[in-house]
């Protein structure tokens, strides 16, 4: 459990940072061993969890030169009605049962703890070992959904005004949309490497009623969910970018993978389809990148000087 102090005096600044640094490391530890015993009975959320965190962060919108709206707040909590949010129902449950059980004076926020779960999930499927900042602020209601700056491209499909990118993005839209998170076009691709332990959700097995009656609830609950790339999904490689190049020389087998338009992006596009060549044979730096990535999406607002 979380540490208190003892005693009636508060102890001197010096010492007190101390403790809140021992405090808030212990609670991480907490929260990572949590999401490490859950993943050991159900490798397959890894990507899920990755996912809420991404989808908590990545809504972070510059206003003007001094002021930001959205990023990771916790406010996932009341956007699961969006489109762009079907599944993470069940991971978001998870987490918040995490959170709940750490003491209730914990200084850690419930944005803090999703960002350690996705981190700590990572590291589970053989991804790498990475490190956040914490003191995330959290919020009571939901950010934007559509964005205050729209941004233009030169086709339609590179329109983005979302603040959580349209799966029918083209090369040019990512481009916008992740250079407007601070992302450069080598970590955009790095970025979309999550897919290697993502999935879809099909009409595989659903109930008679919900053929029916396709309702959110039925979908958040879809029994067979479809990995992204059929090879291994809950082991975090660089198997993705592999299979984006045979996928264009049209070498990929029926059911070997289930991409969607902006992975497809990447592979199309002249000057992305390099990193996807890059990483496809550089696993590591691959890795390295990915975390650089990952951490200017869900790092945003931390302001712990130390990382856990």
């Amino acid at each position: 459990m979380v540490m208190k102090s003892a005693g009636s005096m508060p102890p001197p600044p010096s010492v007190n940072k101390t403790f809140e640094n021992s405090e808030l490391r212990i609670t991480a530890q907490l929260v990572r061993k949590a999401t490490s015993d859950y993943l050991s009975n159900h490798p397959s959320m890894a990507g899920s969890f990755l996912r809420l965190a991404f989808h908590d962060g990545a809504t972070r919108e510059q206003i003007d030169d001094t002021s930001f709206s959205g990023g990771p707040n916790g406010s996932i909590r009341y956007e699961l009605e969006w489109s762009e949010n079907r599944g993470l129902s069940k991971p978001l449950q998870v987490v918040t049962t995490i959170y709940n059980e750490l003491e209730s004076e914990t200084a850690l926020s419930f944005s803090d703890c999703i960002a350690l779960v996705a981190v700590e999930s990572l590291k589970f499927a053989g991804g790498p070992n990475i490190h956040i900042k914490l003191g995330r602020k959290d919020t009571t209601n939901p950010d934007n959904r559509k964005r205050k700056n729209i941004l233009r491209g030169e086709t339609d499909r590179s329109i983005v005004d979302t603040t959580l990118p349209s799966a029918a993005l083209d090369s040019d839209g990512l481009r916008l949309y992740f250079g407007a998170l601070g992302l450069s076009e080598k970590e955009l691709v790095a970025i979309s490497g999550a897919h290697d332990l993502g999935r879809h959700v099909t009409l595989l097995d659903m109930p008679t009623s919900c053929l029916k009656n396709l309702s959110r609830q039925c979908l958040e609950e879809a029994p067979v969910l479809m990995p992204f790339v059929s090879d291994d999904p809950d082991h975090f490689s660089n198997t993705y970018y592999k299979k984006l190049l045979k996928w264009y020389d049209r070498q990929v087998e029926l059911g070997e993978v289930a991409f969607i338009p902006t992975d497809v992006a990447l592979v199309v596009d002249d000057g992305l389809r390099n990193y996807v060549k890059y990483f496809g044979k550089h696993q590591d730096a691959f890795f390295v990148t990915f975390e650089s990535a990952l951490l200017k999406v869900i790092d945003a607002g931390a302001t712990s000087s130390q990382r856990y």
